[in-house]
């Protein structure tokens, strides 16, 4: 097959899911295409990309070839690039929607279902949240829960998540955030038992791997990777089953055929749509092939789509 990754420019070539799978893409002999989304082009209505041919070993790219494809030329195109959910984001998503190729994942829902928004299909399973700019009400927010969390709408990655439990500070960390992000807040109540965070990884709404995050420090809130979390193996119970029971029809249903979701305090937080990372410490974790399993659905269903 022809497979292009869409991605960031600069990856972590031990521990990034991204190329985790390409490794696979190449075991499995497929022509492997990757460009970043600014060479993504529109031209006479036909989706193009300036490109690298690429050949890797477990180190990184060991051959570039600089080319331009035709993305209806493609079998199946990864969206693997981090947000932040903006307007460049959102024009990829427009012009992959015009390509015949199986796209991962569904251009149209990661449009539709940022990060922090498609968790309000779910009420019943994630904290008290208000999403606004109005400082008014996200003052009342906080009157009400006492300690909550403030983080913009549209970032990632754990970008300016910041705890408050003074009201007198909500003015200036909003007024801060707005003006950097030019979006939203997400207000959320504070849960309390960060020991408790999960990554539970999703392939067509069924989990398939499952790590504990541990921040990096005892007063750090923030359980993300980038910012030096370590990870340790854990079972989900029977809460973790019952979130991915709830929200895998809705993901499926969609074509968010590989999610990433946060879960601490049994509340489930965020669905990361776009490129979940988690693939390599699970399997040093568990002894397993994650990336394997993940082409074994990717190639039948871009098989399927090819013969539809």
């Amino acid at each position: 097959m022809k497979v292009a990754f869409q991605m960031d420019e600069n990856i972590n070539f031990e521990t990034d899911t991204t190329f985790a799978l390409i490794k696979e893409a190449q075991r499995r002999k497929h022509e492997i295409f990757v460009y970043v989304p600014n060479n993504l082009a529109l031209k006479l209505n036909q989706s193009i990309a300036l490109a690298q041919k690429v050949s890797v070993d477990d180190f990184g790219f060991t051959s570039k070839e600089d080319v331009t494809i035709d993305l209806n030329e493609m079998d199946i195109i990864l969206i693997r690039q981090d947000p932040p959910f903006d307007m460049r984001y959102i024009t990829t998503t427009y012009i992959l929607e015009k390509t015949t190729a199986l796209v991962i994942n569904n251009p149209t829902e990661i449009r539709n279902c940022p990060e922090k928004l498609i968790t309000s299909l779910f009420l019943e399973l994630i904290p008290p949240t208000l999403i606004t700019e109005n400082i008014s009400m996200i003052r009342n927010f906080c009157h009400d829960y006492q300690d909550i969390i403030l983080k913009p709408l549209y970032s990632y990655g754990g970008n300016d998540v910041i705890r408050i439990q003074d009201q007198n500070s909500i003015q200036v960390v909003v007024d801060l955030m707005i003006a950097k992000y030019e979006c939203p807040v997400i207000a959320q109540a504070f849960c309390k038992k960060i020991n408790t965070d999960k990554r539970i990884l999703l392939l067509d709404g069924k989990p398939i791997g499952v790590m504990k995050r541990v921040p990096k420090s005892s007063g750090e809130i923030r359980t993300n990777m980038r910012l030096g979390a370590s990870f340790e193996s854990i079972e989900m119970n029977d809460r973790d089953t019952e979130i991915c029971n709830k929200i895998g029809p809705e993901l499926k249903k969609r074509g968010l055929i590989f999610v990433g979701i946060d879960i601490i305090d049994d509340f489930l937080l965020e669905i990361n749509t776009t490129s979940p990372t988690g693939v390599v410490y699970i399997n040093k974790l568990y002894s397993k092939s994650l990336e394997k399993e993940l082409w074994d659905a990717f190639e039948e269903k871009a098989i399927r789509q090819l013969s539809s």
